[in-house]
């Protein structure tokens, strides 16, 4: 049994978002809708209500935002007992499990998303600022069975961007580094911070924090607020869980079991020294064996192995043609739809069938409607989405608006996972037209498809992508003695992208970057 195998032995991938929001504080659409969407695509999820501002008037602020957060704030604790109703409700063990939240935000110390598996006492909108404090300091996640999860951390401090000062190990196991406000890994650009709250100061990022000697998980969540979990390209959280139930789930979060994609399902597996993604080792050896294994939602560009926040390894896939067996194909093909006018509804009814080969596995990537200010309006339902397979026939009801810029998107997708040879075919049929597709010609390139002419919605089926091309596995040994820190970045060619959780390496006890799991390892010797 190699390292992976051993670190990840009787584990399964899950994916959900521990933190969006709907119209149960301030945001848009109902609870139900929210749960609904997010059983389309998540194995699991958690609706967050506002809950209280304790340092709002350390800033002036226009009266209008001011009054729509305490209002927000109030409509949360009318509704508590509706909103710990619903949130069991959906909870299904081994199928789809949810999870409480609430959020706090904070000019000096920055927001937090507070996630338990059990029910949280109701909330209070008056919470002051000693307050506040105390439960930065004294939150035990283990003890207390709830979390405080710091969220768009890259804003400066003082605008509601992390404090690293405030987070304790104890009381934070994960650190949401990726949301629809941007990614906050290092001082990079690559999914940049745009939202009216500022741009991504590089003090705030998680490789700062990690050099600050913090140890904590990775995750990333939508902070989407149209009743959407999940919404697609937003950020999603990943786990090794053992089933698909709270407490396993609950319990890979704790041990930092996590992982951080911005939308494709990203199956990321990383151990050193067969342990996985989470672990802080110590007396570790200067002979460090790192594994990696990756089974990506697209063709691969590079997979980096980081040290310390600098490139160890690079992983490249080889570019251009690769030879394929000419008798069976398996891979992954995506059907996009949408464009249009901008601001135009349209509603879609699609059925996709695949003939002469057989629909291995169904991935959605689909979206809400994007809301960037709770105060812009959000028209028509929240729910418009669902899905049926029978077979190997997917049919699909959702909706798109027309992209609202160049650089924005709004399209609705699906991507099949699909076996055959080079004739199996794809049939799409879209209000009474029907068009085929065959795996040798998809193989060459992407198929466009307009509905009824210029500036008429549209349908993209993307290129063929073989099995080969997103996943890939490797190994290296690095050998070095100091107290380091270890992680896996995966970037694809579509500009998606998966950050594992870091792994500690300690040469020593009583060596730096202690934790709670060192004290406590420490004190049973």
């Amino acid at each position: 049994m190699n390292g992976i195998e051993k670190a990840y032995r009787n584990l399964n991938s899950y994916y959900g978002d521990l933190h969006n929001h709907c119209g149960i504080s301030y945001a848009h659409g109902t609870i139900e809708e929210a749960y609904n969407n997010a059983r389309l695509q998540l194995d699991f999820a958690s609706v967050t209500g506002h809950m209280a501002w304790p340092d709002m008037s350390d800033r002036e602020m226009p009266r209008d935002v001011v009054d729509y957060h305490v209002q927000g704030f109030q409509k949360l604790q009318r509704n508590w007992d509706h909103y710990l109703s619903v949130t069991d409700q959906f909870n299904t063990p081994g199928t789809f499990a949810t999870f409480f939240s609430l959020e706090y935000h904070s000019f000096r110390h920055g927001d937090r998303t507070v996630v338990s598996p059990d029910r949280p006492g109701a909330p209070d909108p008056e919470t002051d600022y000693p307050a506040f404090q105390r439960i930065l300091q004294n939150t035990d996640a283990h003890r207390d069975r709830l979390l405080l999860l710091p969220h768009h951390i890259g804003y400066q401090t003082g605008f509601r961007g992390i404090d690293w000062d405030s987070v304790t190990d104890e009381a934070t196991p994960i650190v949401e580094i990726l949301s629809m406000h941007g990614l906050a890994e290092g001082d990079s650009q690559w999914f940049p911070y745009l939202h009216t709250m500022g741009p991504l100061d590089p003090r705030n990022t998680m490789i700062e924090g990690l050099r600050q000697g913090h140890r904590f998980g990775v995750v990333a969540s939508t902070d989407h607020h149209s009743a959407h979990p999940g919404s697609f390209g937003h950020g999603r959280t990943a786990v090794w869980a053992r089933e698909c139930t709270r407490e396993a789930i609950w319990e890979a979060i704790l041990q930092r079991r996590t992982w951080a994609v911005s939308g494709d399902r990203i199956d990321l597996q990383f151990s050193l020294n067969g342990e996985p993604m989470g672990t802080a080792l110590q007396d570790c050896s200067s002979q460090r064996q790192i594994e990696v294994a990756v089974r990506s939602g697209g063709a691969l560009n590079r997979v980096e192995v980081i040290r310390n926040g600098d490139i160890l390894h690079t992983w490249y896939r080889r570019q251009g043609a690769q030879a394929v067996d000419e008798a069976v194909h398996r891979g992954k093909v995506v059907v996009e739809m949408g464009w249009g006018e901008k601001g135009r509804v349209y509603d879609w009814d699609v059925t996709i069938a695949i003939s002469g080969g057989s629909l291995i596995n169904i991935e959605p990537r689909l979206r809400g409607r994007d809301v960037v200010d709770p105060l812009d309006r959000s028209e028509g339902p929240c729910h418009f989405s669902s899905w049926t397979q029978d077979g190997s026939t997917v049919k699909l009801k959702t909706r798109t608006f027309g992209n609202a810029t160049t650089t924005t998107t709004q399209t609705q997708a699906m991507c099949f996972e699909v076996e055959g040879t080079p004739e199996t075919k794809l049939t799409i049929t879209v209000a009474g037209q029907q068009w085929h597709f065959a795996l040798a010609d998809l193989l060459q390139g992407a198929q466009v498809i307009y509905t009824s002419g210029f500036v008429s919605p549209a349908l993209r089926v993307h290129r063929f992508i073989p099995e080969q091309d997103y996943q890939c596995s490797f190994s290296l040994l690095d050998t070095h003695e100091e107290n380091d820190f270890y992680y896996v970045r995966v970037i694809q060619e579509n500009g998606h992208g998966a950050w594992a959780s870091p792994i500690w390496c300690s040469p020593a006890k009583g060596a730096t970057l202690r934790g709670k799991e060192d004290r406590q390892r420490d004190e049973s010797d």
